[in-house]
């Protein structure tokens, strides 16, 4: 048997779902076809955008193409826009979808999204490097643009009474921060360290302010693939990226700043008990701690 087979058949046995009577399911699909087709992003710098050869690359694409190696078969990426993700997925035109999907109630109500989360982001502020804020409360009467109806608006005000002005886009919002009409602009921070890569904005430009707001992401599967072998399989991965560092070591290579939730989870995932045993457990499952997830 394969190395790829055998991580399989592993990892089945130890999420007890190799009864002989399993009924056929979209892993069967996949082995059979002997390609997996996961859905990435396009147009996020470091997360998932065209290559030099039109195929889609960064972050998220490398974890599809452990996903491939482990289940021992090719890969095919699809690339996706936002608003492309929620029907890429329900035609079933994707196995699986690794996305900057952010995982909220909704969202779990339409899709089986996987559990742990393997990364989260959050919202952030870009400065003047001379301007030397610290702290979020630093930004109190200074003018801080953001984009009208971004949902993390009023909760940035309510938290740290910063008075945002509503632009009516980002491009707008960074704009004024280039002029200098702004002092800061609020804005998703994995934007912000994909417009860090571009050397105009890191030369005068950083993201001082720790990340809040967060929000996890998940790996997205057709509603219909919850609670079975698909899951279960993607599940353990994301275990083991934790557990490896693989995530970090992934950041690393993109450069993108090694974020507070992957050495959280790192940390959390090699935990052990007075006992020995792992604080988490071998795999995610319903008696792992919430904050393992």
């Amino acid at each position: 048997m394969s190395a790829p087979l055998r991580w399989v058949a592993c990892a089945l046995a130890c999420c007890g779902l190799l009864a002989p009577a399993a009924r056929a399911d979209r892993l069967d699909d996949i082995v059979q076809r002997g390609t997996l087709i996961v859905g990435v992003k396009k147009d996020v710098p470091l997360w998932g955008q065209r290559g030099r050869q039109g195929v889609p690359e960064g972050l998220e694409p490398d974890l599809a193409a452990d996903l491939a190696r482990r289940l021992g078969v090719k890969l095919e990426l699809v690339g996706l826009l936002s608003s492309d993700r929620m029907d890429a997925m329900a035609q079933r035109r994707v196995d699986v979808m690794i996305a900057t999907f952010s995982d909220t109630p909704e969202r779990r109500r339409q899709l089986a999204l996987v559990r742990p989360h393997y990364y989260a982001s959050g919202v952030n502020v870009m400065v003047r490097r001379q301007t030397r804020f610290r702290a979020w409360t630093e930004l109190r009467h200074h003018r801080v643009c953001g984009r009208r109806g971004a949902f993390y608006n009023r909760a940035i005000t309510v938290a740290h009474g910063v008075d945002v002005v509503a632009l009516h886009s980002n491009q707008l919002a960074l704009a004024a921060l280039r002029d200098g009409r702004c002092d800061a602009v609020l804005y998703d921070d994995t934007n912000i360290v994909a417009l860090l890569q571009d050397p105009a904005w890191a030369r005068g430009f950083e993201m001082p302010l720790p990340t809040v707001q967060v929000v996890p992401w998940a790996i997205a599967l057709h509603p219909e693939e919850a609670g079975g072998r698909l899951e279960a399989l993607v599940s353990r991965a994301v275990v083991e990226w934790h557990r490896s560092g693989e995530l970090i070591r992934l950041e690393r290579k993109w450069g993108i700043p090694v974020s507070a939730f992957s050495r959280r989870m790192n940390t959390q995932w090699n935990r052990r008990l007075p006992s020995g045993e792992p604080y988490c457990g071998e795999w995610a499952g319903p008696r792992t701690p919430a904050d393992c997830l």
